[in-house]
């Protein structure tokens, strides 16, 4: 069981002020958190045979872009980086 303790803890530690009110909903939510948890714990569940567990397709090997290649499709961009780098820097997200 999670306390306010425990939540004052956490939110020290994640470097955030709570008050009164905001100690009290997250000390309620963590313990539901913890809750689901302990029903999860309670579910019966069968090993998965290989076969089951990977539904997608099979992985297959493809051509693609050398590094080189790469860098010289944004050489004209504003925002690349010089080849010698190694490596493409895009635009910083607003």
């Amino acid at each position: 069981m999670i306390t306010k303790t425990d939540v004052e803890q956490i939110a020290w530690l994640a470097c955030i002020e709570l008050d009164e009110e905001d100690m009290q909903a997250f000390t309620i939510q963590f313990n539901a958190i913890l809750e689901y948890f302990e029903e999860l714990e309670d579910i019966e569940a069968e090993p998965i045979e290989e076969e089951e567990r990977n539904m997608l397709r099979a992985d297959e090997v493809t051509a693609s872009l050398t590094q080189q290649e790469l860098l010289q499709t944004h050489q004209e961009s504003k925002t690349a980086i010089s080849g010698a780098r190694g490596y493409y820097e895009p635009p910083r997200a607003r």
